[in-house]
């Protein structure tokens, strides 16, 4: 975990002591949704729902009763509608944000974390960023956790290449995902072949890379400089993969109908 990781696990895990102190003194009221939802997804048994969240079942009436339930009545319509909808709040999502700091931080404090745990910590700052985004107050913030909320996801996505990677061999991911290929043949969407790129480096050389492709479509890397290390290993594969898709996607939405009529 390098300095600007440690300093960011720093500051979770005092946003997550506090968030776990919010979360206790707010557990009477997270229960009491909890027993409503199980009470409105057909749970209407009383005794099933104290046994199940280890409560009494004076405690059960009272909390349904909060909520607008009237327990005894199992066909009485609710004295508060039952919600349908409700928009996205900035306190909850930060609510998200801590608890997801609580459970993910320890497996942080490794020197090298897994793939996979890394990508799950990369999800829950991304859940803080969307907190920020929510909040109203937050708003000379807003351009900032945008960037950086894109940051996270694609830093998540990096580490869930390198998980799927350890999976299975390059030849068999090329396999796998040119099963995917097929897909969008059949809804109007165009599929990326050999692309040429070229790279810039900021002491001003340029030079040209070629993405083709092998048997299975896996994708191979050429390039018109010797300074460039052209082996693709399973997770340079993937996110190479992955990029190609998301150009292919972007572009598809831009082409015009008839661009898929046959001759």
């Amino acid at each position: 975990m390098d300095a600007t990781d440690s300093a960011t696990a720093h500051r979770a895990s005092l946003a997550a002591l506090k968030g776990w102190a919010a979360r206790r003194d707010r557990l009477p009221e997270h229960r009491a949704d909890l027993l409503a939802a199980a009470w409105w997804s057909g749970t209407r048994n009383v005794a099933e729902l104290a046994r199940t969240a280890d409560i009494t079942r004076d405690t059960v009436y009272d909390d349904l009763r909060a909520r607008g339930i009237e327990p005894t009545d199992r066909a009485a319509v609710p004295e508060r509608p039952r919600p349908r909808y409700e928009s996205l709040r900035a306190e909850a999502v930060h609510e998200l944000s801590e608890l997801a700091a609580q459970v993910l931080l320890p497996a942080q404090l490794e020197e090298d974390p897994a793939p996979l745990a890394s990508a799950a910590w990369q999800m829950s700052t991304a859940y803080d960023r969307i907190a920020v985004l929510l909040d109203g107050h937050e708003e000379e913030r807003h351009v900032e956790m945008a960037e950086d909320l894109v940051s996270k996801l694609r830093d998540a996505l990096r580490y869930a290449h390198a998980h799927w990677a350890s999976l299975q061999s390059t030849d068999q991911l090329a396999a796998r995902t040119s099963e995917r290929d097929l897909d969008p043949l059949g809804i109007q969407q165009a599929v990326a072949g050999e692309t040429v790129l070229q790279l810039s480096l900021p002491v001003g050389r340029t030079f040209t890379v070629t993405l083709g492709e092998e048997d299975y479509r896996r994708t191979t890397v050429r390039s018109d400089s010797e300074l460039l290390d052209t082996t693709v290993s399973g997770a340079d594969y993937l996110a190479i993969k992955d990029a190609l898709d998301t150009i292919a996607e972007v572009l598809s939405a831009h082409l015009r109908e008839d661009a898929f009529e046959t001759d």
